[in-house]
């Protein structure tokens, strides 16, 4: 560790509170309590305004290619998968979606290694008899999630929906947005040519939220994944097409109208060096895991204000690319950028931010570290640093492992294999840190 960052870092304070109606997951963890949630301050709630940790995976798959399908049913059911999320301790789900796929029949192919188990997972099958050529037609991705959903709630478990891209070509959309068509685009995802505009953007949404208004398993709605302020010339503020927090309070405010329960999540810019001081974020840091400079001073504004929550997305170099461009992914450097980019909305008790992705490999000394300091953040062990802090029954900052499953990709999945069990040793142990523990 850096010698600037001290190596005793105490512990924070016990969280002491009755564990109320909470119920048990595996490894320690506690799953969320029923209904949804709501923001105090810096804290996620539930309602009765007790502080709730969000400790939540990502399952992969639905931000693919055209129709594609939740990643592993190609070899085990959709609800083992979400079996293996609760025995692993976490409360919720993240789950991508994209424009083109939403409303597309599952095209069958889960992974690229191998077609949906129709015998595990009779559920996704829009009929039991195969066509003409002998394949057999799938219920379309929003009815999928259906299935998820109904299954989740069974199960005592939380989802959270993302919209990932519009046209599922990339992992991050290559032209920056959340949207490929009109105004402030040229008219590409920076692939394929453009499809999606701003109102499509937001009336899928609406569909989103209509499908699950008034149900509580669905508890937040992810707005846009990754938003990239290098490519797609993001503000914080100003108006015009590009304007992320003129986006955040329009769809935000939209879906409240249809389901006033749910969690707003706005992702701030990812912004690999300096933004111009015309984007209406501080011109001074770089901020690649999402830039909040500017929601302190000017916020999101929702119709229901205690609904939002602002997202980043947190990974070492082995995946962010963050040396290329000189930023410290460990030691004081690190710490500082969070504290500058982030950080300080929870330490001033501004506002809650959920850290929507995050993980890594954990085979390296680096990526080892990067975990460790990343886990003491959250948990409050660098307040001394200018990090956030907890006390009383106050939850620390809430993230979203990634991911469930196997992958072989960094950060290479959560498990050896799919199933209830196989956690990998090294990431387990990272997870077991993060998930909410309530003690007495």
């Amino acid at each position: 560790m850096d010698a600037a960052v001290p190596s005793h870092v105490a512990d924070p304070p016990a969280i002491v509170r009755d564990a109320g109606d909470l119920r048990p997951a595996g490894r320690g963890g506690y799953l969320l309590p029923n209904g949804y949630l709501s923001t105090s301050g810096s804290q996620i709630v539930d309602a009765s305004g007790r502080p709730v940790r969000i400790a939540s995976i990502g399952w992969n798959g639905t931000e693919g290619p055209l129709g594609a399908a939740p990643s592993g049913i190609w070899r085990v059911s959709y609800k083992t998968v979400l079996d293996s999320i609760v025995a692993a301790g976490f409360n919720a789900v993240r789950i991508p979606w994209t424009d083109i796929g939403l409303n597309a029949p599952l095209n069958g192919y889960s992974d690229r290694l191998g077609w949906i188990n129709i015998t595990l997972n009779p559920e996704l099958l829009a009929s039991s008899t195969p066509n003409s050529q002998g394949r057999y037609q799938y219920v379309t991705t929003l009815v999928a999630f259906q299935r998820i959903v109904d299954y989740a709630q069974e199960i005592g478990l939380k989802v959270i929906f993302n919209h990932h891209t519009n046209q599922g070509t990339a992992g991050q959309q290559r032209n920056g947005l959340w949207f490929d068509l009109g105004p402030g685009t040229d008219n590409t995802d920076g692939i394929v040519p453009g499809r999606v505009t701003a109102e499509t953007f937001k009336q899928n949404w609406l569909l989103v939220a209509r499908t699950f208004a008034n149900n509580p398993t669905v508890i937040g709605y992810d707005l846009h994944n990754e938003p990239n302020g290098d490519r797609g010339h993001i503000t914080w503020g100003g108006g015009g097409p590009t304007d992320i927090k003129a986006m955040c309070e329009d769809v935000g405010s939209a879906i409240q109208d249809v389901s006033p329960g749910v969690l707003i999540i706005c992702e701030g810019p990812e912004t690999y060096k300096p933004p111009p001081a015309s984007s209406g974020m501080d011109p001074r840091h770089a901020a690649p895991a999402g830039n909040l400079t500017a929601a302190g001073a000017n916020p999101v504004k929702l119709k229901i204000a205690n609904k939002l929550v602002y997202s980043i997305h947190e990974y070492p170099d082995e995946i962010s690319d963050t040396k290329r461009w000189g930023l410290p992914e460990v030691g004081k450097g690190f710490i500082d950028r969070m504290n500058f980019t982030w950080g300080y909305l929870v330490r001033d008790n501004i506002a809650p931010v959920w850290i929507g992705e995050m993980g890594a490999s954990l085979r390296t000394p680096e990526t080892r570290e990067w975990a460790r300091n990343l886990i003491d953040y959250m948990n409050g062990k660098y307040g001394q640093e200018g990090g956030p802090t907890f006390s009383g029954d106050q939850q620390p900052v809430s993230g979203s492992w990634w991911l469930i499953g196997p992958s072989n990709d960094p950060p290479f999945g959560l498990q050896t294999e799919w199933g209830v069990g196989n956690y990998r040793p090294d990431q387990i142990a990272i997870t077991d840190e993060m998930l909410m523990r309530p003690r007495n």
